[in-house]
């Protein structure tokens, strides 16, 4: 312990006379001592009790909305927990740099992880097209692993369930009991992993009970619940496709496959070039040229909302509440609006939309933006809840994204382009530096007051939330020198912004931070994963 000075208060400062207090314990009654000895002894707890009361985290009321409860780390965690070999994953023999790890999905408490692990000698990089794979090295896998007590409970080659050169497009769709997950190219993927191969893994053993590849070619899952699984292929677009060069445009066409029995297609219908579909609850949503179309395969019914939509407009979906975007007259220089439509029961509600992005849904809000100000619509009636003004001068606008892992439904999260006080010159993205940093709120998603308010820099994303933390992640970048920084993991105290830590990788021998469910890992550059604990426990 030191004083303000820096100097010991147990030693003597240079320019005193050094033993006053020991002259005058050691002068001291007996009695006198234990006197001062009770009474300093009050002192010191009275002072621990109220620097414990001082720093007391304010615990929220309720469970996250997603049920995903994220470990309390409020202070900077060490990889003193359980530790996973990368053969434990089964990816023994990848060379280091060439490992990457991705949680696909979460199964009750448990997460997939898809193991990449790309082709590189001692010769060659990973990123290297002409480099042959590690006779040693093990391929990609698929591993369904329990972050809690990091026990892996199974792991099977990716070819077991797909045909890709890689493994990063995957996606899977897990059932709500848990026990079964559909496996296949995520949509919205463009990183050349086509396959045309859909699979169903028994996710109590790991054993693949079913696997189908289309003939129609390579296919994207968009979609699956516990009844089907919406694919989608894709025909023309021009260029070279084996023996022919197609020509015109990507027309796609969308199928839905019961899911107990994937060689069984329940529906199909054409898309045209910039049709959209998604499941929604136990039916198909297209969107089409105008008309809002909802199919049910089973029983061959279907509603159609005919309005007049904007052409490039992509549904919403919450629930039992779609929010699709409105155009009046058809022209893309006037204002949009958004309807919001219930599954049970048509139009619920519209709003304009003078910002004309696709609203977000978060905290119970339906959350619209403009240049100058964020307005929280109400799920349930589209009445105004509050809004947030916005300096229109500051050149952005609040932007809202998906509920992060962990988040209540008390709480809403807004990005801001409001510049930290006192920074100075515009600052370049990734120079990391005040100028470079922007508020992002936290608000009561309920009245839209302002609980805190965090300085972080424009590329860091919210990634989960516990009790009383945000945890916000920065991506790999580039600073003003050019010099690669690599990406890091900032938690922020919920009752005032303030920072508790901040952890990067490429620290050691840490090539990735990650949030496997509610657990923060470390992965290595060898691929083994180490959790990360906070040693400091605080008492509710």
């Amino acid at each position: 312990m030191t004083d303000d000075d820096g100097t010991d208060p147990g030693r003597a400062r240079p320019g005193r006379r050094g033993g006053g207090l020991q002259a005058r314990w050691h002068r001291a009654s007996s009695a006198r001592r234990l006197g001062t000895v009770a009474a300093a002894g009050l002192v010191a707890a009275a002072l621990v009790v109220a620097a414990g009361l001082a720093s007391q985290p304010v615990y929220p009321g309720g469970s996250p909305a997603d049920g995903l409860v994220v470990d309390e780390l409020r202070n900077l965690p060490e990889a003193a927990g359980w530790r996973i070999e990368p053969a434990d994953l089964g990816i023994a023999g990848a060379r280091p740099g060439c490992v990457d790890l991705r949680v696909l999905a979460s199964v009750a408490d448990d997460v997939l992880v898809a193991a990449t692990t790309p082709a590189g000698t001692a010769a060659t990089s990973c990123a290297d097209p002409d480099a042959q794979p590690d006779p040693d090295a093990s391929g990609d896998r698929l591993v369904r692993v329990d972050p809690r007590s990091g026990t892996v409970r199974w792991s099977i080659p990716t070819s077991d369930v797909s045909d890709v050169v890689s493994s990063a497009g995957l996606g899977a769709w897990v059932a709500d009991d848990g026990s079964t997950a559909v496996v296949g190219v995520r949509g919205g993927v463009d990183d050349g992993s086509d396959s045309a191969t859909v699979a169903r893994v028994d996710l109590e053993t790991g054993v693949v009970a079913e696997r189908r590849t289309l003939a129609d070619g390579p296919v994207v899952v968009l979609d699956a619940d516990d009844r089907q699984v919406l694919v989608e292929t894709r025909t023309g677009g021009g260029g070279d496709r084996g023996q022919s060069f197609v020509d015109g445009p990507s027309r796609a066409q969308v199928t839905t496959l019961a899911r107990d029995d994937l060689s069984r297609a329940t529906w199909q219908t054409d898309l045209g070039v910039d049709g959209q579909a998604a499941l929604v609850g136990d039916r198909v949503l297209v969107v089409l040229d105008g008309i809002v179309t909802l199919f049910d395969p089973p029983a061959r019914s279907v509603l159609q909302w005919v309005v007049p939509l904007s052409r490039d407009a992509v549904p919403t979906v919450d629930g039992d509440l779609v929010l699709v975007e409105l155009q009046d007259d058809g022209r893309a220089d006037t204002p949009t609006e958004t309807a919001a439509f219930r599954l049970a029961g048509g139009e619920a509600w519209r709003r304009a939309n003078e910002g004309g992005s696709p609203p977000v849904v978060s905290g119970g809000c339906v959350l619209f933006w403009e240049r100058a100000s964020s307005t929280c619509v109400d799920r349930e009636t589209g009445a105004d809840r509050w809004t947030v003004t916005n300096d229109p001068d500051l050149g952005g606008i609040p932007l809202t994204g998906p509920s992060t892992a962990g988040q209540g439904d008390d709480v809403v999260l807004l990005r801001t382009p409001i510049p930290r006080p006192g920074a100075r010159g515009s600052g370049r993205v990734g120079s990391d530096t005040a100028a470079d940093e922007r508020a992002l709120l936290v608000l009561d998603a309920l009245t839209g007051s302002e609980r805190a308010r965090v300085w972080a820099p424009v590329e860091a994303s919210p990634v989960a939330v516990s009790r009383t933390v945000l945890y916000l992640a920065t991506p790999a970048r580039h600073d003003s020198d050019g010099d690669l920084v690599a990406g890091s993991v900032v938690a922020h105290d919920l009752a005032d912004g303030r920072e508790l830590w901040r952890l990067a990788a490429g620290d050691a021998d840490v090539s990735d931070l990650q949030f496997w469910g509610g657990t923060l890992v470390a992965v290595g550059d060898d691929g083994a994963v180490t959790q990360l604990v906070d040693r400091t426990r605080v008492v509710d």
